[in-house]
């Protein structure tokens, strides 16, 4: 019986109570009243509707593709100034600056930017783009100065040049760091990317303007716009279990 209430699926299983129980409790508090905080139940209702229409999964593929364009050009820029830093650590002094303004910097501030430099379509994307490139950067630093110096004192002893040393050694030893920085910051662009579509008021497909339009034309209170944030919420919990299995993978690989 211990081991039963110890395992982690029965501990998801009630965290995800706890929640809906929480949700009810300031339901009940708000004083029912939907235009302040819907009722779970409506909400659920109301989400089975948009799951039944085409709309929704335009909005779904509308979102990740964009988020995927970004983050695949971060994860690329990244990992190419990530490897320069990793060979020659002085540069670290050259970009640290960058990159902390980067962290620092508000995202509602970058978001209104980029709408004026890249218009409402992309601007969602270069949010992305900014955000993430940080993390994975910094992830390809640590995994290149987590190298042992033995491995490279050996390459170097096999009389391995440096772009054979890089490619054959440096790069894979330093590979499982990296891709735990990738999926690490995978789940947050998502959420930046919804979250940049709702404040740019992008007109293309996309959960951020279905979330947005749905508060506006609304009249049903607040149903419809939480029932696509939980529509947005199930779909990051399902890429966040898988992202949750790559990292075991590689945590033991590593």
């Amino acid at each position: 019986m211990k081991k039963f209430f110890i395992n982690k699926y029965f501990l998801i299983v009630l965290g995800i109570g706890l929640f809906f129980v929480l949700w009810y409790l300031i339901y009940v508090i708000a004083g029912q009243k939907q235009a302040i905080f819907p009722s779970p139940l409506e909400t659920f209702k109301q989400m089975w509707v948009y799951l039944g229409e085409g709309y929704t999964y335009k909005s779904i593929w509308g979102s990740f593709k964009r988020m995927l364009i970004g983050f695949s050009v971060a994860s690329i820029i990244a990992i190419i100034i990530g490897m320069i830093v990793g060979n020659f650590t002085k540069l670290k002094y050259v970009f640290n600056p960058t990159v902390i303004a980067l962290k620092a910097i508000p995202t509602a501030a970058l978001t209104f930017l980029f709408l004026v430099l890249a218009g409402l379509k992309n601007a969602p994307i270069f949010i992305v783009i900014l955000i993430v490139g940080p993390i994975v950067y910094e992830a390809t630093v640590a995994g290149y100065s987590n190298i042992d110096d033995y491995v490279l004192k050996a390459a170097r002893v096999d009389g391995a040049s440096w772009i054979s040393t890089n490619v054959r050694v440096k790069f894979p030893l330093a590979l499982p760091t990296i891709s735990l920085g990738m999926i690490s910051s995978f789940a947050l662009a998502f959420k930046i990317e919804i979250m940049a579509e709702v404040i740019s008021g992008s007109s293309s497909y996309g959960l951020g303007r279905a979330i947005r339009v749905a508060y506006v034309n609304s009249d049903n209170g607040m149903v419809p716009t939480f029932a696509f944030a939980l529509i947005a919420i199930i779909f990051m919990l399902l890429v966040t279990l898988l992202l949750d299995i790559l990292k075991k993978v590689l945590k033991l690989k590593a």
